[in-house]
């Protein structure tokens, strides 16, 4: 008779049974099959919707192109070799900007101004207003890419030796393209560049300090213009 010490130990040490063999291949299938439906389920799920601006309505800060693109407020040298003052523009364009969408289209307002009152002399002033569009050609989750039209008009006095000079106007035209970055669903910063041309003419552009010519740039070495952000309200 074998103890059963001993037939315990070659029960102990006998091969795992079939049933036991099964249930761990069914755990594993199970494990991949999970594995392979999250993979399916990540192929198949949807992009992220791109950020929304249908229907809202945005205040904030605008910095033109114009502002950068052409000005000059350098000294400059003239052919004899002397310093010459560059042409300084009346007002910087740039202010607080109203924009509308409706789907991607866009229609925006900038608007700024700046007064100087003399003691014993008129009041200089210089303002300018823009009127534009712009077209969200590309959208995603937090940045829309932009492209549009601009036209800037800019109003100007200043005072002579002894008198109020002429008010005098200006215009410029833009196509900007613009980056908007969205923080959240409410506010975004913004960054432009692209071509712009102003119609100066006999007397100085309030909007570029030039005058008897017409003016065409993309860029002065500057990255101010453009820039600006917007808080939307709905």
């Amino acid at each position: 008779m074998v103890p059963v010490e001993r037939r315990l130990g070659r029960v102990a040490a006998s091969p795992p049974s079939s049933w036991a063999t099964s249930r761990a291949c069914r755990a594993a299938r199970g494990r991949r099959f999970v594995v392979v439906l999250a993979l399916a389920v990540l192929a198949v799920a949807p992009p992220a919707l791109a950020h929304d601006v249908d229907g809202k309505l945005g205040v904030g800060f605008e910095d033109t192109l114009t502002n950068i693109g052409i000005r000059q407020s350098f000294p400059v040298r003239d052919l004899a070799g002397g310093l010459v003052a560059g042409p300084i523009p009346d007002v910087r364009a740039a202010g607080v900007a109203v924009r509308r969408y409706v789907g991607n289209f866009g229609v925006e307002g900038i608007a700024g101004l700046s007064v100087h009152l003399p003691s014993k002399k008129p009041t200089e002033f210089g303002a300018f207003a823009s009127l534009g569009g712009l077209y969200n050609v590309v959208r995603s989750p937090q940045v829309n890419l932009a492209i549009g039209a601009r036209v800037l008009i800019g109003v100007a006095r200043t005072n002579g030796d002894s008198a109020a000079g002429p008010v005098r106007v200006g215009v410029a035209l833009e196509a900007p393209l613009r980056v908007e970055y969205f923080f959240n669903n409410s506010f975004a910063i913004a960054g432009a560049v692209g071509p712009v041309a102003a119609l100066n003419g006999s007397d100085a552009n309030p909007l570029t300090g030039q005058s008897d010519s017409v003016g065409l740039s993309l860029s002065r070495g500057e990255f101010s213009g453009g820039i600006g952000f917007t808080y939307y309200l709905n």
